[in-house]
């Protein structure tokens, strides 16, 4: 979702990619692992918000932006769907069955790296901010999570 979502985001403000070299498609993988693990998260936020939980929306609105900044540079270097796609879901279907502590870790260092990428963006900090907001707007305009699946208990 980070992926399709950044890629979609930055469509047409960038020149036609050059043909990736090493060091760019180093950059995608990462790029597609930090939004997969940054992804658990926020659709945990975002389940915790459906359910009624109040004061999400910083934390939503902060992994959200590092998730678009991330993928977002990815796209200035070149990655661009349904390949950004297809990598956003491997990575997911890779860390799927990950211990607690592994995604934690992995995160924690995606959040450091995908800041720098954040503070170093310069001008395109307005535009991630600006979408970051819109899609925490939508994700807080979802209606409420059914009783039963806010307490687990649903099918």
């Amino acid at each position: 979702m980070f992926a399709a979502t950044a890629l979609a985001l930055l469509g047409g403000l960038a020149a036609t990619p050059a043909r990736a070299n090493d060091e760019d498609e180093a950059f995608y993988r990462r790029a597609s692992e930090c939004a997969a693990a940054l992804q658990v998260d926020q659709f945990a936020l975002v389940a915790r918000a459906r359910s009624g939980e109040k004061g999400v929306r910083p934390a939503l609105f902060e992994i959200t932006k590092l998730g678009f900044a991330y993928v977002g540079k990815a796209y200035l270097k070149g990655l661009r769907d349904p390949r950004g796609s297809n990598m956003l879901k491997a990575a997911t279907v890779q860390q799927k069955d990950w211990p607690a502590a592994r995604h934690q870790a992995l995160v924690a260092e995606c959040r450091a790296e995908a800041q720098k990428v954040y503070d170093n963006s310069g001008m395109w900090k307005l535009l991630v901010d600006n979408k970051a907001n819109k899609r925490v707007d939508r994700f807080l305009s979802m209606p409420p999570l059914p009783a039963s699946a806010a307490s687990g208990q649903g099918s």
